[in-house]
């Protein structure tokens, strides 16, 4: 490791990939990313957790590295590390949300030349309650090796840098094929004018709020069983379900046109890691654009639909080439990151993040997850599935009206889902679990 004002060796260098300087082209505080638990008790001091987190870039080696370079030459490099200095001890007013402390968080700016993470204590906020969490700038880690990270952190074990495993080889000519069929399937909620799902209203200011709800998985199984829809495909049809039933107006009624029928443009966040790998170090993913298919009335033609639009092979494949264009060297990444930073469009997003267990197994009341705000979405959706259940983190921009009603949406959505799919006689067509972070 390197300190002081010691240059690191070319060798110790990890350039930035595309994802990452896109990244980097971002207001930080809003692609910031916190898994926490909320526990009972008297909350940690820093030094008790010396335990955890001495010698951590040992186990963890991508907290050793900070954002080096200039602008348009940046890297991540080596440096020294003292736990100590990544471990922030907050305490709130009592009676203040928590919603609100975690937003206050986010907006903390990082220290310059340390590597943008940290250990949260936050008390204060209620009696007898604490959260500690993890947080992360996501020009560091992405989702997937977030989530991978705060378990190692809490719970001890290891997070390589990089696993040793590549997304495969693909022919030229299934490329052009597999491109073609991707982006039949992604333009349109790219490029194509989408369905409104918000009222007219003048959109300002950086605030958000935020609601979480905790689904029974065994809903989720059975519906699987009957369908063959993954998870991640029921999760896509449930938020559907919920949009439809938060603004009917907007699906139904004689006047419904060409534009609300095409479906509300949802980003669908997609893994672009090979087989086994690990890569902990900067964004490894990719978004695929799907249309969410609100005007339909019937929940299981809604999951039907969403399942023809995320087919596990065209998923495969467009996987297969954001994993070739996020390498894309030099100035073609910078303009493949500006130009991806340009079409961005107002809508939605889904990121699903495995857990390896439920808040109940981790000594916690609530597992809370605050995803990355990019500053042109309105809405986003944040699922971890875990193997008993699996919760949904809605964030919307503070313009969204209603926003708090949003859970027992998903709820009733999930129960009308699944009463709708075993109520049914034949099965749908099945699918594959997605390549997901």
């Amino acid at each position: 490791m390197f300190g002081g004002r010691q240059r690191p060796s070319a060798e110790d260098v990890v350039p930035f990939n595309v994802a990452d300087k896109f990244l980097h082209l971002q207001r930080r505080e809003d692609w910031d990313g916190i898994v926490a638990l909320r526990r009972r008790g008297r909350p940690p001091t820093a030094d008790d957790l010396a335990g955890l987190l001495d010698g951590v870039t040992g186990r963890i080696p991508v907290l050793g590295y900070r954002i080096g370079g200039s602008r348009w030459r940046p890297h991540f490099e080596p440096c020294e590390v003292d736990w100590r200095d990544h471990v922030e001890e907050l305490r709130f007013s009592a009676g203040r949300s928590l919603m609100s402390c975690v937003q206050e968080i986010t907006e903390r700016a990082w220290p310059a030349g340390r590597p943008p993470w940290s250990v949260l204590i936050i008390s204060g906020y209620c009696e007898d309650e604490y959260l500690i969490g993890y947080r992360v700038s996501h020009v560091l880690q992405d989702g997937i090796a977030t989530s991978l990270t705060a378990s190692a952190l809490f719970f001890g074990g290891s997070v390589p840098l990089a696993g040793p495993c590549r997304p495969a080889h693909r022919s030229v000519y299934s490329d052009v094929r597999t491109l073609a069929q991707g982006l039949r399937q992604a333009l349109p909620a790219l490029l194509l004018p989408c369905a409104r799902w918000l009222p007219p209203a003048r959109r300002a200011g950086t605030d958000w709020q935020s609601g979480q709800v905790v689904l029974d998985r065994a809903l989720f199984d059975e519906i699987t069983a009957r369908t063959g829809a993954a998870p991640a495909q029921i999760c896509l049809a449930v938020i559907c379900g919920a949009l439809r039933a938060w603004a009917p107006q907007h699906w139904s009624g004689p006047s419904l046109g060409r534009r609300q029928r095409r479906g509300l443009a949802t980003g669908f966040v997609m893994s672009v890691r090979g087989p086994r790998e690990t890569r902990s170090l900067g964004s490894h993913v990719g978004v695929f654009g799907v249309m969410l298919p609100c005007a339909e009335p019937s929940p299981r033609h809604r999951l039907q639909l969403i399942v023809e639009r995320t087919d596990y092979r065209v998923l495969g494949a467009f996987r297969a080439l954001y994993a070739k264009l996020l390498r894309a060297p030099g100035a073609w990444g910078w303009i493949l990151a500006q130009c991806t930073s340009r079409l961005q469009r107002s809508g939605t997003g889904m990121t699903l993040i495995p857990s390896p267990r439920d808040p109940a197994a981790m000594d916690a009341e609530e597992l809370l997850c605050v995803p990355a705000r990019p500053p042109k979405n309105d809405a986003g959706f944040v699922v971890v599935q875990g193997p008993d259940t699996i919760t949904i983190q809605a964030v919307f921009r503070a313009w969204v009206d209603r926003a708090e009603g949003m859970a027992d949406l998903l709820t009733a959505s999930l129960t009308e889902l699944h009463a709708d799919v075993m109520g049914a006689a034949a099965p749908a067509p099945s699918a594959r679990e997605p390549a997901v972070t």
